[in-house]
């Protein structure tokens, strides 16, 4: 009987967890995969089940005597999961409706690393977007500025855009605003100054006072080579389980990490979960970027490919406040990552190329981890997603991890197959 459930739509990152969990974990069969969305693989396992949605997946937990039930989307933090699942019962691994702020509302999240000291880049937020450009125009002279939604979108041409110029600036605020019009959101929006310097994905394991990060990861968010183009929600990753320099480590507990939990505290936030950080190591510093309650695609398979340890087991760990018993294990033989992602001709635009068909899955090598985002087979696999198929690889060095994923990328067939070629070439994370 499965004594832990996984509660999400079955996608890369909810996959990636389920099947490293079962190959690297003691429990492998104490893990169920509960989904109600469509997973090429996942479909595939006798330990995933489908469901219609949050009742038949508590009946179900019920029925197979689940006891704790996982989740790792901001969706369902946001609709109350987590307290739904409470109430059914089952103890329950995830973030209370009450932190989703830190992802779901940028201005309140700047307010909150203001409060307590952490160390940011600077912004300002807007309800009206004739505001917003009074703003850009008095300082855009001097200075230049990220444009954000403030609430999370899912769509990332609207979520976050990085103008060259004033009028772009303005166009991407109107454009923001109309948007948020559009889809009866409040018009909340947040400028930030742009910093300039090397960017990583942090993620955090938190139980509650004490904490342990992850190895640094570097993700890639623009669509085209040499980072540029629009940003896309995540279209390759790199990692590497390897000791980091003791100085930035230093900064990054001091002046964003440690402020972050004291602020989680002092604020009676309960916070038992992973925490993903995006910063960027400036010339005064590393800086935090945002705040997202849930790990991040690709970068987490990124890190999953070199951990030893279950994500299973750390998860319940910080669910249980057991970090002194706690011994993260990470791959010593090939500890460098690499994630490359395959996208749809319309991604991040349109759904152009969606429905077109998909071959070349089962000619990848057993080396190379194939994730997929609402990929089935009605009857050959067909793409369904902008973002279709990321491709994970371990090696050695990058050099090796890349020779490796981009030799499986090289037999993947669809209509319109887009990925970016340089994916750990460019100055990663040394």
């Amino acid at each position: 009987m499965p004594k832990f459930m996984l509660f999400g739509e079955g996608n890369a990152k909810e996959q990636a967890f389920c099947e490293q969990s079962w190959r690297t974990g003691p429990r492998a069969d104490d893990l169920l995969c509960c989904m109600y969305g469509r997973n090429y693989y996942l479909e595939r396992s006798s330990r995933t089940v489908r469901v219609e949605g949050l009742d038949e997946a508590i009946s179900l937990g019920r029925a197979t005597g689940v006891e704790t039930v996982l989740m790792l989307a901001l969706e369902q933090f946001e609709a109350g999961r987590v307290e739904a699942f409470r109430s059914a019962g089952f103890r329950v691994v995830g973030v209370p409706t009450s932190a989703a702020f830190l992802e779901n509302n940028k201005a309140r999240a700047k307010s909150f690393m203001r409060r307590h000291a952490v160390a940011s880049a600077y912004s300002t937020s807007f309800c009206d977007a004739g505001t917003a450009e009074k703003f850009l125009i008095e300082n855009w002279a001097t200075r230049r500025f990220v444009v954000k939604a403030s609430c999370y979108l899912s769509d990332v041409r609207f979520s976050c855009s990085v103008p060259d110029t004033l009028e772009e600036a303005i166009d991407d605020v109107r454009g923001l605003a109309d948007h948020l019009g559009s889809i009866d959101a409040p018009r909340a929006m947040v400028l930030e100054e742009r910093a300039e310097g090397r960017e990583f994905s942090v993620h955090v394991l938190i139980d509650g006072a004490n904490y342990k990060i992850l190895p640094m990861v570097r993700d890639y968010k623009r669509l085209l080579e040499g980072d540029k183009g629009p940003n896309t929600a995540g279209i390759g990753a790199v990692a590497a389980a390897i000791d980091w320099d003791r100085d930035l480590i230093s900064g990054l507990r001091s002046r964003i990490i440690e402020p972050t939990i004291d602020g989680l505290l002092k604020e009676d936030i309960d916070y038992h979960f992973i925490l993903y950080i995006g910063a960027m190591v400036t010339r005064d510093g590393p800086i935090a970027l945002e705040y997202n309650v849930r790990p991040g695609t690709p970068e987490f398979p990124a890190l999953l490919a070199v951990a030893k340890t279950s994500g299973l087991e750390m998860f319940t760990a910080a669910q249980d406040g057991k970090f002194g018993s706690l011994d993260i294990e990470w791959e010593n033989d090939e500890p460098y990552s690499v994630a490359v992602t395959l996208t749809a001709p319309g991604y991040p635009f349109s759904s152009l190329g969606f429905g077109e068909s998909i071959s070349g899955l089962d000619d990848l090598d057993d080396d190379v981890w194939p994730l997929v985002e609402h990929m089935f087979a009605d009857p050959e696999p067909t793409v369904s997603n902008g973002r279709v198929l990321t491709l994970v690889a371990r090696g050695a060095s990058f050099q090796e991890a890349r020779e490796r994923v981009y030799r499986n990328v090289d037999r993947m067939r669809f209509r319109g197959l887009h990925t970016r070629r340089d994916i750990g070439d460019l100055v990663a994370l040394e």
